[in-house]
């Protein structure tokens, strides 16, 4: 099983960083899940939000944004499109079912009906 995140959006915010004051160093990025199996592909529908400083390397959490870090972050989730939760078969997954239809059905011609095979 394979986890991945799909990038929405990621923008680089005017701010100041809150632990070093550093200018134009806020990343913020807005993810969603995909988790990646031989059998299935499913995208969540959650979105994983993260802010970090590129200067000083710390990730800033919700309660460390000032007001105009929070005015900025509101505007950018109202900005985000995610994608569709879904999950779709693979090819592999594909092929498994369709084995199992005809194997169903070749045991309901043998075994259910076997005057069919007969000829009678």
């Amino acid at each position: 099983m394979k986890t991945e995140y799909i990038n929405l959006k990621k923008a680089i915010l005017n701010n100041n960083c809150p632990e070093c004051f550093a200018t134009e160093s806020l990343a913020l990025s807005f993810d969603q899940k995909r988790i990646t199996t031989p059998l299935i592909v499913h995208t969540k529908k959650e979105i994983i939000e993260s802010m970090q400083c590129l200067k000083c390397n710390t990730e800033i959490f919700p309660g460390r944004y000032t007001d105009d870090i929070d005015r900025v972050y509101q505007y950018h989730k109202k900005t985000v499109q995610p994608k569709n939760a879904s999950i779709k078969l693979r090819l592999l997954a594909i092929v498994i079912l369709f084995l199992i239809v005809l194997v169903s059905i070749a045991l309901y011609v043998f075994i259910a009906k076997p005057a069919v095979l007969a000829g009678v």
